[in-house]
C-alpha cells in the first residue's frame, strides 16, 4: 500500500472519528440538561406604580391590610379591592420633607457663602462641602454618621442645584 494514501486514509478517519465524537458529546450534553420548569404566574399577584416616584410595588391578595407604603419614597395610600380583584388607590399621604431647602437665603446658609458672593465663590464652598461630607469618606466612621452624611450631601445637592436655576451659579 503506498504510503501516501495510507496517510489519507488515516486523516481521513481521524476526521470521521473526531466529528463522531464530538457529535456523542454534544447529544449527551442535551440528554443532561434539565428542562426548565415552566413557572406560571400567581393569579393573585398585582403590581401597581407608586402614585408618587412610578416606583413597582407588588403584592398578593388578599390583602391583610389595606394600607401599604412606598420603599423608594415612603409615601403611604390606601388600597381598595374590588369584587372583580382589581386594585385601586383611595388615599394617598406624601411624606413630609421638613428638611427641604425652599429660599435662596437657605441655599447661601447649606454653603456657607454670603448672599452677594459670586459664581467661583459658590462653586468653591460647594466643592469644599461635598468633599467634606461626602458619604465615601466617612464610611468607616459608623452607620449613623454615614447617613447623616447622606442627608447633608443632599442638603448641599439641593442647594446649589437651586442656585443654577435661580441663575446664581
Amino acid at each position: 500500500m503506498n504510503p501516501i494514501i495510507f496517510a489519507i486514509a488515516a486523516f481521513v478517519a481521524a476526521l470521521a472519528f473526531s466529528y463522531l465524537l464530538i457529535r456523542h458529546r454534544a447529544r449527551q450534553k442535551r440528554r443532561k440538561l434539565p428542562k426548565p420548569a415552566v413557572t406560571k404566574p400567581n393569579p393573585n399577584d398585582r403590581v401597581i406604580s407608586c402614585p408618587a416616584c412610578a416606583q413597582q410595588i407588588k403584592f398578593t391578595l388578599p390583602l391583610k391590610s389595606n394600607k401599604a407604603q412606598c420603599r423608594k419614597c415612603a409615601a403611604q395610600f390606601k388600597l381598595d379591592v374590588d369584587a372583580h380583584s382589581n386594585v385601586y388607590i383611595t388615599e394617598i399621604k406624601l411624606p413630609e420633607d421638613d428638611t427641604a431647602i425652599k429660599t435662596l437665603d437657605e441655599c447661601f446658609t447649606v454653603l456657607d457663602v454670603k448672599a452677594d458672593a459670586i459664581p467661583m465663590d459658590i462653586r468653591t464652598a460647594y466643592k469644599k462641602k461635598i468633599s467634606e461630607y461626602h458619604p465615601d469618606k466617612v464610611e468607616n466612621l459608623g452607620a449613623k454618621i454615614r447617613q447623616v452624611a447622606e442627608e447633608e450631601t443632599r442638603r448641599i445637592n439641593a442647594a446649589y442645584a437651586m442656585l443654577q436655576e435661580a441663575g446664581r451659579v
